[in-house]
């Protein structure tokens, strides 16, 4: 645990303050917080062996349209979406049982781990067309299982309002859809400081990038952890794999134009919204976390949500309850033989 508090204090979500943020209502939140293989691609791709000691059993590292992805399984394309300061090793607890029923296809974000960290396209429609030119690329963007964590999760949204009859089933988890919602998150309460994030790494003056220059596992450590509630479920050791492609600093840069889009997701979303989505869509939150605010602001969004309030976890839910969460997606997304 050498990287968790060098540079945080233990922090807070402040969860009746977002959910005020996200229209719900104090009643509300307080009752979610209790309840709670043989690569397939299609086309060439390059492939990236520095890290096979990573990559689980059944799975190959390659990289096409400028991102690094893994792949594996058998079976209908599940496309797996991480988040912020995460890569597609997020998923590594999850990726050997979903490949018993799925090819799953596990990117990392534009700007994330081995990906490449263009200057710009980082507004979540960007990058959600980044994946699909992906998906294109390697013979996949057809019918496909959609679940998206965090930032992955705003990408899986973008990706699901622009492809609609792509996407056969959608997953978010833990994170709003940028909505004027946003500007409404407390970066300080009573209980102590919430999203406070979202303000910080919008800052284009270059601060976010000297705080974290040559501290990067401090960095990632400590921000895991003040999110954390099943303490050690995220180890150091993968805390060193999610640090080393953000001591690059174009894709340190770019972990923060991540959220400095922000308000270009607002607008978009303004107009995908006019919209709602038709397929099923599962919106999880964690009782540590978000909670029901997840779901009850999808419902904004789609007119089939299930939602799904993980007991005992804090943001990191697949890497906190990696087995439960592996459950859950398959009772949703089906199994297949």
């Amino acid at each position: 645990m050498k990287h968790r508090h060098a540079i945080f204090r233990p922090l807070v979500l402040a969860p009746l303050a977002i959910a005020a943020a996200f229209g719900l209502s104090a009643a509300t939140l307080s009752a979610a917080t209790v309840s709670a293989a043989t690569p397939h691609t299609k086309a060439a791709t390059t492939a990236t062996p520095s890290a096979a000691p990573l990559v689980p059993a059944g799975f190959t590292e390659h990289k096409a349209a400028g991102l690094d992805y893994v792949i594996g399984g058998h079976g209908p394309t599940l496309v797996l979406l991480h988040g912020y300061p995460e890569t597609w090793y997020e998923w590594r607890a999850l990726l050997p049982e979903l490949s018993q029923h799925y090819t799953v296809i596990a990117p990392s974000l534009p700007g994330a781990g081995k990906s490449d960290a263009p200057a710009d396209g980082y507004d979540k429609k960007s990058m959600a067309a980044a994946i699909h030119t992906l998906l294109r690329r390697i013979g996949h963007a057809d019918d496909i299982r959609l679940v998206g964590h965090d930032i992955g999760s705003m990408v899986a949204y973008s990706y699901a309002a622009a492809h609609p009859r792509d996407v056969k089933k959608l997953v978010l988890s833990e994170a709003p859809i940028p909505d004027a919602s946003l500007y409404k998150f407390p970066s300080l309460t009573a209980a102590g400081p919430a999203a406070w994030n979202f303000g910080f790494f919008s800052l284009a003056n270059g601060l976010p990038e000297k705080v974290v220059a040559g501290r990067e596992e401090e960095w990632v450590g400590g921000f895991v952890d003040s999110l954390e509630v099943r303490k050690g479920s995220v180890t150091d050791d993968d805390i060193a794999v999610f640090a080393e492609a953000l001591k690059d600093p174009a894709h340190l840069s770019a972990s923060f134009k991540w959220f400095r889009t922000f308000p270009q997701d607002v607008e978009d979303n303004a107009v995908n919204r006019r919209t709602k989505l038709t397929m099923p869509v599962l919106a999880i939150g964690a009782s540590g976390s978000l909670g029901e605010a997840v779901p009850d602001q999808v419902r904004r969004y789609a007119k089939k949500v299930t939602g799904v309030v993980v007991p005992d976890s804090g943001h990191w839910i697949y890497e906190e309850r990696p087995v439960k969460m592996t459950a859950l997606l398959l009772s949703f997304l089906g199994r297949t033989s």
